[in-house]
This record gives structure tokens, C-alpha cells and sequence, in this order.
């Protein structure tokens, strides 16, 4: 049920800031109220974030899911591992990435 509030919350904002959008734009076309239709552009690109912020799932939706879909107990506790520890991979991929500019940069200089 919130689910589906959620979506109509979402869907609605997103119509509201495409005419805000449209708004906007119309009121760029003339000088005199530039400002205004800049403003109101700016409120309709954060109100489109918003919805869909509200359409997309949660995080917690999606961790539950995913953690209740797995089946296998090794694939599960893999899961569990990385849910737990985001750092290790991130600092691995970061130091991979160092390692690949570092490579790339002495392929590069003469």
C-alpha cells in the first residue's frame, strides 16, 4: 500500500514539474521575467529528482529482496559479507584504478 502511494506521489510531482518545466521556459522567452522562469526551472529540476526518488524502490526494499531471493547458503553468506564490508571492495577498486593511471601514464610521456 505505501508502495503504491509512494508511486502516485511520485508520478504527480513528475507532472507537476514538467509543467513547471514548460512554465519556465516560456517565461525565459521574455527578458523581463527571465529570473522568474529561471527560478522556476530550478524548482522543477528538483522536484522531478524528487519523484523519482519517490518511484524508485528503497535501499532497504531492495536489500531485503535480494537477500531473501538467494537461495544457495554460499552465495547468502557471500551476500551478507558484502553487505557488511563495502569498504575493502571499494578501497581494492580504488588502489586497481591508481595502478591503472600510473600504467597508463608511462605508456604516455616519451
Amino acid at each position: 500500500m505505501i508502495r503504491a502511494l509512494r508511486a502516485v506521489a511520485g508520478v504527480l510531482l513528475l507532472v507537476l514539474a514538467s509543467l513547471l518545466m514548460v512554465v519556465g521556459l516560456v517565461l525565459c522567452l521574455t527578458v523581463v521575467l527571465l529570473p522568474i522562469g529561471v527560478a522556476l526551472g530550478f524548482l522543477a529540476v528538483k522536484l522531478g529528482k524528487v519523484g523519482v526518488r519517490l518511484v524508485m524502490p528503497r535501499r532497504a526494499d531492495v536489500q531485503r529482496r535480494l537477500e531473501g531471493s538467494v537461495r544457495i547458503p554460499e552465495i547468502r553468506a557471500a551476500v551478507h559479507r558484502l553487505a557488511r564490508s563495502s569498504r575493502r571492495p571499494r578501497r581494492r577498486l580504488r588502489k586497481r584504478v591508481g595502478r591503472a593511471r600510473r600504467r597508463l601514464g608511462k605508456r604516455l610521456s616519451p
